[in-house]
C-alpha cells in the first residue's frame, strides 16, 4: 500500500483558548502529520453567536506550544487580508514553527462574516482571481533572497518593492495546500500552483476533479500526479455510541442520522475498507474531524491502530 497522511482539524469556534491549546498540544504527542485550525471569523456551525479564535494569531500561538505536528489554516480565506500581508503573516507563521506550516488557502465563502466587518465580498471570479494572483506573488518573494525586491501589477494584485524579510524556512516555500472544487477556476489554480489540493465528495466526484487537475497540470508543464490530493474523513475507532453522535450532532449541527452514515466506525479493517475507495483513486492524505478536545481518546486510538497500518 502507498504511504497515506492522517492529518486531524478541529475548527477553533466554540472553544476556551485554554481548551484549544490543550487539543494542539495533545495532537503534537500523536502520529497525525499537520494539525489544521481553519480562518473564520465567526462560526459557521452549531452556535452561530459563539467564540472564533481569529486564524494567524492562533497558529503564531499554537507553533509555540508544539514542536514535532505540522501547523495550519485549513483554508486561509485569501480576501480577508491584503496580499502581500497574508505572504507576511504566511512567512512569520513558519518563522515561528521552524518550518512546520502548510499554507492552505482558498477563496472565502462565508459572507456574513465579510457584511460583519465590513470587508469587501467580490463575486467568485474575482475572489479566484485574486487566489491566484497572491500565489504568482508568493511564489515571487519566496525567492530565497530576504532584500529581493518584486513589485507585481495584476488585475485583483499589486505590490511595489515588497520583500520578505526573513524568509519562510521551508525551501522553496511553505507547502501550498488549496482548498476547493470549482472545475473551470479554482481546479486550474490548483494545477497551477498547489502542493497539496483538498476536494469534497464521494469517490466519482473526487475522480472527476483529479482528472481536471492532472490534465490541467499539463498546460502549465506540471506532473499533476505529484500534486497530492487530500479528502475530509470521519473516523471513529470501535463501537460508536449513540451519546457520541448525539454529541457529535449537537457540535456540528447536523442530525444524529447524517453523522452515523458518514463516520467510518469499527475495528481497524472496517475503517480501512472504508477510505479504501478514496485510496484506490488517488487520495493520499486524509483530513480528519477531531469534533471536540472531549474526544481525545479517539485520536488516541486512530493513531495507534489506523496511521501505523497506512504508513506501511
Amino acid at each position: 500500500m502507498v504511504r497515506i497522511q492522517l492529518d486531524l482539524k478541529l475548527p477553533p469556534q466554540n472553544i476556551e483558548w485554554s481548551d484549544y491549546q490543550r487539543a494542539a498540544e495533545i495532537a503534537d504527542s500523536l502520529d497525525f502529520g499537520t494539525f489544521w485550525t481553519w480562518d473564520h471569523l465567526m462560526p459557521i456551525f452549531g452556535d452561530m453567536d459563539g467564540s472564533e479564535h481569529e486564524c494567524y494569531t492562533t497558529l503564531a500561538a499554537l507553533a509555540v506550544v508544539t514542536r514535532r505536528i505540522r501547523i495550519g489554516a485549513h483554508v486561509s480565506g485569501v480576501v480577508y487580508r491584503n496580499p502581500a500581508l497574508q505572504i507576511k503573516m504566511a512567512t512569520e507563521i513558519d518563522v515561528i514553527s521552524n518550518g512546520r506550516f502548510d499554507f492552505g488557502i482558498g477563496a472565502a465563502w462565508a459572507e456574513r462574516e465579510f457584511r460583519a466587518f465590513n470587508i469587501p465580498f467580490p463575486p467568485p471570479r474575482d475572489r479566484i482571481g485574486t487566489l491566484r494572483e497572491t500565489l504568482d506573488l508568493a511564489k515571487l518573494v519566496w525567492s530565497g533572497d530576504p532584500r529581493k525586491k518584486v513589485s507585481y501589477e495584476g488585475r485583483y494584485v499589486r505590490a511595489t518593492d515588497l520583500f520578505i524579510n526573513p524568509q519562510p524556512v521551508q525551501r522553496p516555500h511553505p507547502p501550498i495546500v488549496i482548498g476547493g472544487g470549482g472545475e473551470q477556476l479554482t481546479l486550474r489554480v490548483v494545477a497551477r500552483h498547489a502542493d497539496v489540493w483538498h476536494g469534497f465528495g464521494d469517490p466519482p466526484t473526487l475522480q472527476r476533479k483529479i482528472s481536471l487537475i492532472d490534465r490541467y497540470a499539463r498546460d502549465y508543464g506540471r506532473d499533476g500526479g505529484e500534486i497530492v490530493k487530500s479528502t475530509d474523513a470521519s473516523i471513529w475507532v470501535g463501537p460508536l455510541s449513540e451519546a457520541a453522535v448525539a454529541r457529535i450532532a449537537e457540535i456540528t449541527g447536523r442530525t444524529p442520522d447524517s453523522i452515523r452514515e458518514s463516520v467510518l466506525s469499527g475495528d481497524p479493517d472496517a475503517i480501512l475498507r472504508g477510505l479504501q475507495p478514496y485510496i484506490d483513486i488517488g487520495i493520499r492524505r486524509f483530513i480528519v474531524s477531531a469534533w471536540s478536545p472531549e474526544f481525545a481518546d479517539n485520536w488516541r486510538r486512530i493513531s495507534e491502530q489506523i496511521i501505523p497500518r497506512l504508513a506501511d
